[in-house]
């Protein structure tokens, strides 16, 4: 069964392992671009997951466990008062499919709204078709296009001042 739980320390290298599985995943034919961002990120905010996301009541990271196994992960960082931003989201090959994704979606709508956030945005690549499907049945709506190479970065923007008036 699958737990959505606060990232502790010690999940910190299967988080950090999970997300560069994830995204190589889906990198055929893009896995110098794709193999550098997963580079970047691990060497910004995934390197110290308790000072970017946990030291900051505004932040939060979970984990999605099973049987103490991380199998999905997702972020969420303050941009303003009104927004959010959800970051490094990523489910487990074997954990695909079988509502890892919505569970984590739903954990950082109800941060958010508790927060009193407005939006909660993301961007993403065009190669993540499935994570972009999942996504726009979850309410988020494309807001943005730009070229990130021989690919390109998509922003989503998920609008909650409908959801917080019924909370």
């Amino acid at each position: 069964m699958i737990n959505i739980r606060s990232f502790q320390a010690q999940d910190a290298e299967a988080v950090r392992s999970l997300f560069a599985q994830g995204l190589m995943d889906f990198a055929q034919g893009f896995e110098r671009e794709v193999g550098g961002y997963v580079q970047e990120s691990l060497n910004d905010d995934l390197a110290d997951i308790d000072s970017s996301y946990m030291d900051d009541p505004a932040n939060h990271f979970w984990v999605a466990d099973e049987d103490g196994e991380v199998k999905g992960m997702v972020g969420v960082q303050r941009r303003s008062d009104q927004d959010a931003e959800l970051r490094r989201m990523s489910v487990a090959s074997t954990a695909r499919r079988r509502g890892v994704g919505l569970m984590l979606l739903e954990t950082v709508e109800a941060f958010c709204l508790e927060r009193g956030h407005q939006r909660i945005q993301l961007t993403t690549v065009n190669l993540l078709t499935a994570a972009i499907a999942m996504y726009r049945r979850f309410g988020f709506e494309l807001t943005g296009e730009e070229s990130y190479g021989r690919m390109s970065a998509q922003h989503y923007t998920k609008d909650l001042t409908d959801l917080s008036t019924r909370a």
